[in-house]
């Protein structure tokens, strides 16, 4: 029985991966059946890990011949175990963070009752039974005539329940209840729950009265309260980083006012609770958008500074210097993209609206004809008080855009879709650091500069680069990781990588070089023409190894296009994809009724060879 049950697990399992490649409908058993292999793999491995340790550690104990060998490799299987598995050195992975948020461990279970919300409705049933998403499963449930959710909904989850089914009713469900499962007024936007990882999270510092808020949900139950007591606490908790200095005009942005703290005296930047990826963006950026420079006198006195740091530009540099700035943005630009923005907007209906729509036709016993979109707005254009803040504007850009926004509102009419324009197309112009340093790589690309012109053009983004570098590490300090060990245990530059890269691929190399010879000698030991069949398998090698070569390459490269044919790369490349893949089919095919003839066999009884004996 010892040996019979393996066998026949082995036989259902290989019976079964056959038939699932074949029938669409078992495809979900041979991958149960794959899961089940890989199991078994890795208890492989693990089996053969641990005999190759008590074949060496038996060697080093006796002091048997070559247990120096047996002692090193012992040490580095270890190490490389140790720091494999402990993923040492290795960074989180970033797909699995959740920046900016604080976390605390809670189970479903544990939420307040009071935060379970019901509306009217009807989880769909789907014809093929699919079953919901899994996302959401643990916390919707059918209720009556009502559907209840358990905790508060994400965007994700929002998205995910209207993908489930594309009818009116229950879109407009979705959204009845995405509006009704959310945090108390005071808390939205600040607090959530991950039910798939059963993380209760919060965004920010958070406030005395938020974190009373917080406990008030369910005070009685002690594992809540912990939770929420573990998020203040993380939440509250101080980074603290070194600069070397501040930009110029430096003011802490609107996002980390209540975050962030600078201490110029001592050259620190302190931030209270985790960063986000939006407030690390805006504290990165400090630095003013470049304004454009027309031909005439600006462009011209910034050539001449060009000209104080060494050489002239020659004339290609100066063709390159002023289609570059030719092609920037001007103030005609802005002024035409806040203006056009004033259109009247399409947007979506709601499910909610289109439902209303068609049952109210029904209702009149007309045929439903809805419109998905609907009209908002009115047109709004620039006048020309506002054009010529916009042109001062791109003279000037030091003007913060929250002023420039209060004075265009003051000048005349500015709708919402303008001030998302405005904000926009400033947001993507240069900086005066970027700008100059792709002027620098295209002036270089046509001529020389000096030591003192590079200098000048790149100063300003070398700038621009060190503070970036100081907001990402405030980044880095102030996140807490989501899943510590979830990174990739061969990420560049950690240590496994380091072994791997330095050490092993090394030593295989090394072990292939000093291989490389002795087939050498085998194989002119073994490819003696002695027959036809002899001298094709002898000239085929010769061939294939000589086209692996440069020497290879190069003495058929003479040959004309006519008969490219007949040169030595090409021909490698035609005998082993014609006629070494005929002839590994042709065996791989073999194999495979060889494997099933013998496993037939074996099933039934009539090889017993692996039992050791031939004899019944």
């Amino acid at each position: 029985m010892k040996r019979t049950v393996p066998m026949l697990i082995t036989g259902i399992s290989g019976f079964v991966l056959l038939i699932s490649f074949f029938i669409p409908y078992t495809e979900g058993w041979g991958e149960k059946a794959a899961i089940w292999f890989d199991i078994l793999a890795a208890i492989a491995f693990i089996l053969g890990g641990g005999n190759l340790l008590k074949i060496h550690f038996k060697k080093i104990s006796n002091r048997a011949a070559g247990w120096g060998f047996s002692l090193v490799t012992v040490l580095a299987f270890v190490a490389t175990l140790t720091i494999g598995l402990g993923k040492v050195g290795s960074n989180p992975a970033q797909q699995q963070q959740m920046y900016g948020l604080a976390l605390a461990q809670l189970e479903l279970s544990d939420l307040p009752k009071s935060q379970t919300f019901s509306v009217e409705g009807q989880i769909p049933a789907h014809a093929n039974k699919t079953a919901l998403p899994f996302m959401v499963r643990d916390q919707l449930t059918q209720d009556g005539q009502n559907i209840t959710f358990r905790g508060w909904i994400q965007p994700g989850q929002v998205v995910t329940l209207s993908g489930f089914q594309d009818e009116l009713e229950w879109l407009a469900t979705v959204e009845a209840l995405a509006k009704a499962a959310q945090p108390p007024e005071t808390l939205r936007g600040k607090v959530g729950y991950d039910a798939e990882n059963s993380l209760l999270t919060y965004q920010g510092p958070m406030s005395d009265a938020d974190h009373a808020a917080l406990k008030a949900l369910d005070s009685s139950n002690a594992t809540w309260k912990t939770a929420v007591e573990s998020l203040f606490q993380q939440s509250r908790r101080s980074s603290t980083i070194d600069f070397s200095s501040l930009p110029a005009g430096f003011k802490i942005p609107g996002p980390l006012q209540d975050s962030l703290a600078v201490d110029r005296s001592k050259k620190q930047l302190t931030m209270t609770g985790p960063m986000s990826p939006g407030q690390r963006a805006a504290l990165s950026n400090q630095f003013l958008p470049t304004s454009p420079l027309p031909e005439g006198p600006r462009r011209e006195a910034f050539i001449a500074e060009i000209g104080k740091h060494g050489p002239p530009l020659n004339t290609s540099q100066l063709t390159t210097l002023n289609n570059l700035f030719d092609g920037g943005w001007s103030a005609q630009q802005l002024i035409t993209t806040v203006s056009t923005a004033g259109e009247p907007k399409e947007v979506r209906k709601s499910a909610r609206e289109l439902l209303d729509e068609k049952t109210a036709a029904e209702q009149k016993g007309q045929v439903p004809d809805l419109k998905p979109t609907r009209t908002i707005g009115k047109t709004t254009r620039l006048n020309k008080a506002q054009e010529d803040l916009l042109r001062a504007f791109s003279e000037n850009t030091a003007q913060p855009v929250g002023e420039l926004v209060n004075q265009l509102g003051e000048a005349g009419t500015l709708s919402d879709p303008q001030i998302s324009a405005l904000t926009r197309f400033i947001s993507q112009i240069s900086t005066t650091g970027e700008r100059n340093r792709t002027l620098c790589f295209a002036l270089l690309a046509n001529g020389p500069l000096s030591s003192g012109q590079r200098d000048f053009l790149l100063a300003d983004v070398r700038t621009e680069f060190l503070w970036d570098r100081t907001a990402g590490a405030l980044f880095v300090a102030a996140h807490q990781p989501r899943f510590p060990w979830s990174g990739e245990y061969r990420e560049q530059g950690s240590p496994f990588w380091w072994l791997y890269e330095y050490a092993f691929k090394p030593l295989t190399a090394t072990m292939f070089a000093m291989l490389a010879f002795y087939v050498a000698s085998a194989a002119f030991r073994a490819f003696r023409a002695k027959n036809l069949e002899a001298m094709l398998l002898l000239g085929t090698a010769f061939i294939i190894l000589l086209g692996r070569t440069f020497a290879g390459v190069t003495l058929t490269s003479w040959l004309p296009d006519s008969i490219a044919g007949l040169k030595i790369d090409n021909l490698t490349v035609t005998i082993m994809t014609v006629f070494n893949t005929a002839g590994n089919r042709a065996i791989m095919i073999g194999i495979a009724l060889g494997i099933a003839a013998t496993s037939l066999k074996v099933l039934l009884g009539v090889d017993r060879s692996y039992l050791g004996s031939q004899e019944d």
